[in-house]
C-alpha cells in the first residue's frame, strides 16, 4: 500500500520516471500590467461610446427591419421600438406582426424526411469533409427534435416571430457591449500598438452592427416560408453562433498583424 507521500511524488513523474516540470513559458509568464491598464481604459471608452450611440443603433436596426419587410414583400406590419423602454443594456426593439403558416401533418412529415435525408447524405461525404458532416448531422439532430415536437404539440409552441427577432437583436447588442472587454482579456495581452487594438474592436463592432439586421431579416423571411418549425434550428445554430464565429475570425486575422519587435516599442 503506497503512502500519501509516495502517491504525491508519483503524481509529478512522467511515464519514464522523470520529473514533470512546469513549461518554461509558464515560468516566465507575467501579465503586462501597464498595457492591461491601458486596455481597460480603451474598453471603458468603447463602452461609454456604445451607451451614447445605443438609441441610434436601435433606430437604425428598426429601420432596416422595416425596409426588409417591405423589400421582401412580406404581408406584415412593424411597430417601431419606443426608446423609453430601453436601457444601455436592454436594446429597444421593434414589434413585428407577421403571421406564420401552421404546418399540417404532411408538412411536418416532409421536414422529417428532409432530416433523414440530410443525416444519410452526411454519412456519404468523404473523410476530408467529415467536419462538415458533423455539422450537418448536428443540424439534423436539432431539427429532428423540432419535428418530433411539432408532430404532437404544434399548437403549444410558445415562441413568436417577433420575440425571436427581437431577442436576437438584443443578443447582438449585448455581444457588442461585451466585445471590448473580451479584447481586453485576450488581444491586449500581446504587444500590439494602441491603434491596432482600437482597430480590432472598431471593426468587430462594425461587423456586428451590420450583420444583426441582415441576419434576422433572413430569419424573418425563412420563418414566413417554413413556419415556426425552423425557429429552434435558427436560434441554436444560426443565431448567436454566427456573429461569434465572425468575431473569432476577425480576432485570428488581427493576430496576424505585425507587432513591434520589442516590448519597449509597444504602447502601454
Amino acid at each position: 500500500m503506497l503512502s500519501s507521500q509516495h502517491r504525491t511524488r508519483l503524481r509529478h513523474r512522467g511515464h519514464r520516471g522523470g520529473a514533470i516540470l512546469a513549461h518554461r513559458a509558464i515560468w516566465h509568464l507575467a501579465l503586462p500590467w501597464p498595457r492591461m491598464a491601458g486596455g481597460a481604459l480603451l474598453a471603458a471608452t468603447f463602452s461609454v461610446l456604445l451607451a451614447a450611440v445605443q438609441p441610434t443603433v436601435a433606430a437604425a436596426w428598426g429601420e432596416q427591419m422595416a425596409w426588409w419587410l417591405k423589400a421582401l414583400e412580406l404581408p406584415g406590419q412593424i411597430t417601431p421600438a419606443e426608446s423609453s423602454r430601453g436601457t444601455s443594456v436592454l436594446l429597444p426593439v421593434p414589434w413585428i406582426d407577421l403571421p406564420l403558416h401552421e404546418l399540417n401533418r404532411t408538412g411536418v412529415t416532409a421536414h422529417g424526411l428532409a432530416v433523414l435525408a440530410v443525416w444519410v447524405l452526411a454519412g456519404w461525404l468523404p473523410d476530408a469533409a467529415k467536419p462538415g458532416a458533423f455539422v450537418l448531422r448536428f443540424a439534423a439532430l436539432l431539427h429532428g427534435f423540432a419535428v418530433l415536437y411539432f408532430m404532437g404539440w404544434q399548437a403549444s409552441f410558445p415562441h413568436s416571430l417577433s420575440a425571436h427577432v427581437g431577442g436576437g437583436l438584443r443578443q447582438s447588442w449585448v455581444l457588442m457591449l461585451i466585445v471590448p472587454w473580451l479584447h481586453w482579456l485576450t488581444y491586449h495581452l500581446f504587444p500590439f500598438p494602441v491603434w491596432q487594438r482600437v482597430a480590432l474592436t472598431a471593426v468587430s463592432l462594425l461587423f456586428l452592427a451590420v450583420l444583426a439586421p441582415l441576419q434576422y431579416a433572413s430569419h424573418m423571411a425563412l420563418l414566413y416560408l417554413t413556419g415556426p418549425i425552423l425557429m429552434p434550428l435558427l436560434f441554436l445554430l444560426f443565431g448567436l453562433m454566427v456573429p461569434v464565429l465572425g468575431l473569432v475570425a476577425l480576432y485570428g486575422w488581427a493576430m496576424s498583424w505585425s507587432a513591434p519587435a520589442s516590448e519597449s516599442e509597444a504602447a502601454p
